[in-house]
């Protein structure tokens, strides 16, 4: 029997009824790398060791989307039109990024995922678009994307595209050695990008939510490609995002 591919992926934190603290995330999230024929596992704890461990048995991380990334991480003051954070996640995210990176291993993310990515490898946010940019990026929506010529995402998807929009930050600062793969707004946001050596790959928008069983996003193309892409990054199958 082949040896299955396996992805850690992140959880949030919210409070139960009982005042517990509770991991949580969507089923979605899973099941999109499930269909490509991958296991899932869940991080559960920002131990530096269990990191490690964990990176040695994985073949990727997968971060997903969730609340706003603390600016405190990059070196700004928080505003109150940014909306809630999550201390515990920031700290989880930040010891397996850095692990994994370490090991050079791929990483995936998904928009909290593509901000966090970006803010870690030295970039920084817009708190809240509609109030830093002056534009009117409504969430919860589905507009269009200009994908870059040559790129994977051009490769699978052609050259524009529909996608859904979650989001009310956005990259202020683009870290170095990433490169933009995607656009909207004319060119003012940054929709996905990825590493000019590291098998890094990030996007803004919720692909989760446009294939599998429980699509959500009847518009634009069935994002399966982009998670069976990310597999062959984990098992060596491609060498290259370009």
């Amino acid at each position: 029997m082949n040896r299955k591919p396996i992805i850690c992926m992140t959880t949030a934190t919210d409070t139960a009824p009982d005042s517990l603290t509770r991991l949580v995330t969507y089923r979605n999230y899973a099941h999109a790398f499930i269909d490509q024929g991958a296991i899932v596992l869940c991080v559960c704890d920002a131990d530096p060791d269990s990191a490690r461990q964990l990176c040695e048995v994985c073949d990727g991380l997968f971060l997903t989307g969730g609340v706003d990334v603390s600016p405190s991480l990059y070196h700004t003051e928080i505003q109150s039109y940014c909306g809630a954070t999550d201390p515990w996640r920031d700290q989880v995210e930040s010891v397996y990024i850095k692990t994994f990176l370490q090991a050079g291993k791929p990483i995936f993310g998904i928009c909290r995922g593509f901000q966090m990515l970006n803010v870690m490898l030295g970039g920084s946010l817009y708190q809240d678009i509609p109030s830093e940019m002056g534009l009117q990026h409504t969430y919860n929506s589905v507009h269009s994307v200009t994908l870059s010529g040559g790129s994977v995402l051009d490769t699978l998807f052609g050259s524009c595209i529909c996608v859904n929009s979650f989001h009310h930050q956005a990259i202020r600062t683009l870290a170095p050695d990433l490169i933009p793969l995607a656009f909207s707004e004319d060119g003012a946001i940054v929709e996905a990008f990825h590493h000019t050596v590291l098998p890094i790959l990030a996007v803004q928008w919720h692909p989760e939510r446009m294939t599998g069983e429980e699509r959500m996003t009847p518009e634009g193309p069935d994002m399966a490609p982009l998670f069976h892409h990310f597999i062959s990054l984990c098992t060596k199958k491609e060498s290259t995002f370009l």
